[in-house]
């Protein structure tokens, strides 16, 4: 008969379950259960081959990774050699497995890779285990070392040493690192809005920009009152550095004479600064454009006389008393700006080397780095970096804000307006919020048209008619105020509680507008002569709230049949059409910080009375004598009107709970007035 041949057993159709079976062994080293071919119990079959096989699946795991020493000891003809870590070898050795020497979950157990293998055959010898649980006692087996089998090697011992010299040096190291106190933060970024073309733009970003790059002699603190930088003290009448000189033939009139002492500083570049400086910078701003402030503040001064390397005397003009002599003289680097040329200069007033706390670094678009200056004149600033970053709206600088992009937002990129949102997050647990009333307002100019608002009835009847109180509390919830005059409080000049206040009556404008010759015509708008009274109220733009209040304006004009429409200009357009007298109503900010110069501003459209009081007022020689002439001034501007003032600034800054040392100024002065100062605390 032919021979039958046995068919081979059907190959299973579960792979995964012959893929499980072969990564038992793996998993069940990792679970602490010893290998399946470490050990055979007394007549069970040997299966050298399957238990090899399962044995060279479970490692191929284990040894991918490895270096060549490691895989070599992970091989399966290996498992067990004494040379490779011995029998005693475990997935916790440092030099097969380091890794897993610190996992936490592997460090309670130590799994045997393989049993002792017998010389002879490298069978696994059984033998009864005797214990207490038998009743035996236990028995030891000698190695043929002359070790204990159930003792350490002398190789284990040594790991264990040093593990835990490891884990005790560790713990110290963390210990003095937790109990020493972190350094104070350094560094600080900036948000504002706008970037400027340089630094000595007239420009809010610029301003924030030159008070921390460039310095002065003296400057007005968050008190008003004036304090010195690079000159050692403020001239006074009291310590004698300043007087009235009457008997000088050149100044019938009195002259006021000031002498300053520099500080012993330097530029930026390591230069000393010398009185000549001052004396440059004062004949560079006698050739500016009429109408700037350099301009303005260089026509007070008669000259500058040099009298040492760091002493200067400054004589002001026939009759000059004013209040700010100190602020006149500045200081320019003479040995860089004398003789340059025009790409030169541009330069400079890129990057200027001046002598404030901070120089800059590097100017990219969107972004300027400002460093620390260490020989600052009035000692190292207390942060060593900051990064200001442009924006382009007050949105995006809300935002960065909220995302911790920028640190700290000043005024006025930030408004009063906001105030409802500022309250939910700059609550002082990470951000503080700072509010403090500037001496700067909104006013609604009048056009000087007699048909229109050249007309006092047109003008009475308009400041019967906006409701002010409304409008600050809708538009700045109530946090805002409403002035009376030009001149506001805390400045030393305002007798703004002379003046009484204007309570809305919108019956009673309707009747001084009758009065005036207009009647109701189409749609309600009124007319006088056939002429419709409608308006195009101008505004500064760059400010959202100053918009806001534009359209409020209009809304209320409307009621008593005034149609006005409002329109955005800059405020440079502004400015122009405001001299030129080419508007109807205007909206604009005015500065109010030095009384002097906020009653220029109104020379010649209040009344010839109002001049002549101004002229008293400069002449003056003293702040109580002054005042009292203000006060009479403010009340004549109030009853002539020829502007409404709407309401006044609130300054709002946003910085870290924890920046000390900063301190909002009541002037229009930037934030960073005082940036020497500016510390985050321990």
């Amino acid at each position: 008969m032919p021979r039958l041949r046995r068919s081979p057993p059907r190959r299973s159709r579960h792979r995964p379950r012959a893929r499980a079976r072969l990564r038992a062994p793996a998993v069940a080293a990792c679970r602490g259960r010893p290998w399946p071919s470490a050990s055979r119990r007394p007549g069970q079959p040997t299966r050298r081959a399957d238990d090899l096989a399962s044995r060279t699946g479970a490692l191929r795991a284990l040894r991918r990774g490895l270096g060549r020493p490691r895989r070599g000891a992970l091989r399966p003809d290996r498992i067990g050699r004494a040379a490779d870590g011995g029998a005693g070898a475990t997935l916790g050795d440092p030099r097969l497995l380091p890794g897993a020497a610190t996992r936490r979950r592997h460090e309670h157990r130590l799994l045997p890779l393989a049993a002792r293998a017998d010389r002879r055959g490298r069978r696994a010898r059984h033998r009864p285990q005797h214990g207490p649980a038998s009743g035996g006692r236990t028995l030891r087996r000698r190695s043929r070392t002359g070790g204990d089998r159930h003792q350490p090697d002398r190789h284990t011992a040594l790991i264990s040493t040093a593990r835990a010299a490891y884990v005790v040096a560790l713990g110290i190291v963390l210990g003095t690192a937790c109990a020493s106190t972190p350094p104070p933060r350094r560094d600080l970024v900036v948000g504002l809005v706008g970037e400027p073309r340089t630094v000595f733009d007239d420009d809010p970003s610029a301003r924030f920009l030159a008070a921390a790059v460039t310095e002065t002699l003296v400057v007005r603190d968050e008190h008003d009152e004036l304090v010195p930088r690079l000159a050692e003290s403020v001239p006074t009448l009291e310590n004698g550095a300043l007087r009235v000189v009457t008997d000088d033939p050149t100044a019938p009139s009195g002259r006021l004479v000031a002498t300053f002492r520099l500080r012993d500083a330097t530029w930026q570049d390591g230069e000393a600064i010398t009185a000549s400086d001052v004396r440059f910078a004062w004949e560079r701003d006698s050739q500016e454009a009429p109408g700037t402030a350099l301009r303005w503040n260089a026509d007070r001064i008669d000259r500058v006389e040099v009298l040492g390397p760091r002493d200067l005397r400054v004589l002001y003009r026939d009759g000059e008393r004013w209040d700010d002599y100190a602020l006149g003289p500045r200081v320019l680097p003479r040995h860089r700006l004398l003789g340059a040329t025009a790409p030169q200069l541009a330069a400079y007033a890129r990057e200027p080397v001046h002598a404030g706390p901070f120089a800059i670094a590097a100017w990219l678009p969107g972004n300027i780095t400002l460093s620390s200056f260490k020989s600052y004149a009035l000692g190292a600033p207390g942060l060593g970096r900051i990064e200001i970053h442009f924006l382009p709206t007050r949105a995006a600088a809300l935002q960065a804000l909220l995302r911790g992009d920028v640190d700290l937002v000043p005024w006025p990129v930030l408004e009063a307006d906001l105030a409802k949102t500022l309250d939910r997050f700059a609550d002082g647990t990470r951000l503080q919020a700072y509010y403090k009333p500037a001496e700067a307002l909104e006013v609604l100019r009048f056009g000087a048209d007699p048909k229109r608002f050249g007309d006092a009835s047109v003008r009475k009847a308009v400041e019967l008619t906006v409701d002010r109180k409304s409008i600050v509390d809708d538009v700045f919830v109530g946090r805002a105020l409403v002035p009376r005059t030009y001149l506001l409080p805390p400045l030393w000049a305002s007798a703004d509680e002379t003046v009484p206040s204007v309570a809305p009556d919108r019956d009673r404008a309707r009747a001084l507008l009758a009065g005036a010759g207009f009647t109701k015509g189409q749609f309600g708008i009124l007319e006088r002569a056939g002429e419709r009274m409608t308006a195009t109220v101008l505004v500064a733009a760059g400010s959202v709230a100053r918009t806001d209040v534009a359209r409020r304006v209009a809304g209320d004009l409307a009621a008593v049949g005034i149609a006005a429409d409002v329109r955005e200009r800059s405020l440079a357009d502004l400015r122009s059409d405001i001299a030129t007298g080419r508007f109807d109503l205007a909206i604009a900010p005015e500065d109010a910080a030095d009384p002097r110069l906020a009653s220029e501003r109104w020379a010649g459209l209040v009344d010839p009375w109002f001049d002549v009081l101004a002229s008293a007022a400069v002449a003056a020689p003293d702040r109580g004598e002054k005042r009292a002439i203000y006060a009479e001034m403010e009340r004549l501007w109030a009853s002539v009107l020829p502007a409404l003032p709407l309401y006044q600034e609130l300054r709002v800054d946003v910085a870290p709970q924890a920046l000390a040392d900063l301190q909002p100024p009541p002037s229009s002065a930037p934030l960073s007035w005082n940036v020497y100062r500016w510390t985050f605390a321990r």
